[in-house]
């Protein structure tokens, strides 16, 4: 039985604990990343813990650097060097943004705004190989 948030999501979602990085994006652009846990990240976004708030439909850059996803990227040079280990880089943007702790802590949620279709495409790879090793 599926229930009506399960049909609204058009990819899979798994559960994380990655630090990652984030920053508003601006164009020159400026400022410092801060760092963030994921809670889940899916094909079409993440949600994430922060010490910052943002407004809804802020743009953030997110910089995710977790172990693996690069295995699941087409080419052939994915296994060496830098490639091996290049972090995901994308634009989000905040869907919501919940206060757990006030001036402390923010469950923000995001929708990915930019990103490449290729990383988006390994990023569900990655993701189903997930699943599939939970089974």
């Amino acid at each position: 039985m599926t229930t009506k948030g399960d049909d609204r999501r058009r990819y899979a979602r798994i559960a994380r604990q990655d630090r990652i990085q984030i920053k508003e994006f601006t164009l020159p652009e400026r400022g410092r990343y801060q760092p963030a846990t994921i809670r889940d990240l899916s094909g079409g976004g993440l949600q994430i813990e922060t010490s910052q708030f943002f407004a809804e439909g802020a743009l953030l850059k997110v910089e995710m650097n977790f172990t693996g996803w690069q295995r699941y990227t087409s080419g052939f040079l994915k296994h060496f060097g830098e490639a091996a280990t290049r972090p995901l880089v994308v634009l989000a943007r905040v869907i919501r943004c919940q206060t757990e702790v006030p001036g402390e802590r923010y469950e923000v949620a995001l929708q990915f705004d930019g990103i490449d279709e290729s990383q988006r495409a390994a990023l569900v790879r990655f993701i189903r190989h997930v699943l599939e090793t939970q089974r």
